[in-house]
């Protein structure tokens, strides 16, 4: 199965927020924003890029968060029309990031409007949206949310106790059976600024939780730029891949990262790829960064 990953696409804000929208953070999202951001993050290039990923139908896309900017209601209709022109529920799995919950909001003028995108086949929700369970054919997607509202500046993530007990039943309800188990996660489980202001606050307990089971593959977003690390878990390392930017061109390409996932034998394999459209040759190439045999 080939998955696609696509992460903080930011996009743009079309309805004017009202003077009483911005009395808070949102007033320093919104000034960089209008001085900054939206001439860096660019719907275009994510059309362009939309459309490859569904050359192949058989295909499923995963959005690591901060799809928009100041979690603004319009923001979330607008992008709610905009992912649901290309993808249906069955094809896009997503979790917000920091700007998904910029300032404390109600969730259903939030990414409840979002919410086939997390549908779910487990019973550990709680009420919540996340953490998610989506099984498709052998493969388990686990939703976590990472979003919390932080002070201006700061982007930290954290998981909520809820969420942890919860993704502790999910990974035991998979335990018995062999799944390819991918993580999703905005913040990154490596430090991310200083002193991790900007990373995942509490990421030691959810790797306490993660090391009694058999994770295959973690993805994240908010860094803006790729990564490629790796994480001992249970004595093993545990690929983290993070993604750029996908609205962004940085070195006049655009890019994304693909997985193509694999059963032979009962044995699991794994091949990273990363998919870039230059823009000077206005063509798309493919470079492959990992592959790697699960025993």
């Amino acid at each position: 199965m080939i998955i696609s990953h696509i992460s903080d696409i930011h996009l743009p804000i079309t309805v004017q927020p009202s003077f009483s929208d911005l009395l808070n953070k949102r007033l320093f999202g919104y000034i960089n924003h209008t001085s900054n951001r939206k001439k860096i993050h660019d719907i275009e290039n994510l059309k362009m890029i939309f459309h490859d990923i569904l050359k192949n139908p058989d295909g499923h896309t995963i959005l690591t968060g901060d799809i928009v900017n100041l979690s603004l209601r319009s923001e979330f209709e607008s992008a709610s029309d905009f992912l649901g022109s290309y993808f249906p529920k069955e094809k896009l799995s997503i979790i917000p990031g920091n700007h998904d919950n910029y300032v404390k909001c109600n969730y259903e003028d939030s990414m409840y409007m979002l919410r086939r995108y997390t549908s779910d086949n487990s019973d550990h929700r709680q009420g919540s949206l996340f953490p998610y369970l989506k099984l498709i054919k052998d493969i388990a997607i686990v939703g976590i949310s990472t979003a919390v509202t932080s002070p201006p500046l700061m982007s930290w993530g954290r998981v909520s106790e809820i969420q942890l007990n919860a993704i502790t039943e999910i990974l035991h309800s998979l335990s018995k059976d062999n799944y390819f188990i991918i993580l999703l996660l905005h913040h990154p489980l490596h430090e991310f600024g200083f002193l991790n202001f900007k990373g995942l606050l509490n990421k030691n307990s959810l790797i306490k939780i993660l090391n009694d089971f058999n994770i295959n593959l973690i993805l994240h977003g908010h860094l803006h730029t790729e990564s490629q690390k790796k994480i001992s878990l249970k004595d093993v390392d545990v690929p983290c891949f993070g993604a750029p930017s996908t609205s962004r061109a940085d070195g006049g390409k655009l890019t994304f990262l693909k997985y193509n996932i694999d059963k032979v034998n009962d044995k699991w394999s794994l091949k990273v790829y990363r998919r870039s459209y230059i823009m000077q040759t206005k063509k798309f190439e493919t470079q492959i960064l990992m592959s790697n045999t699960y025993d």
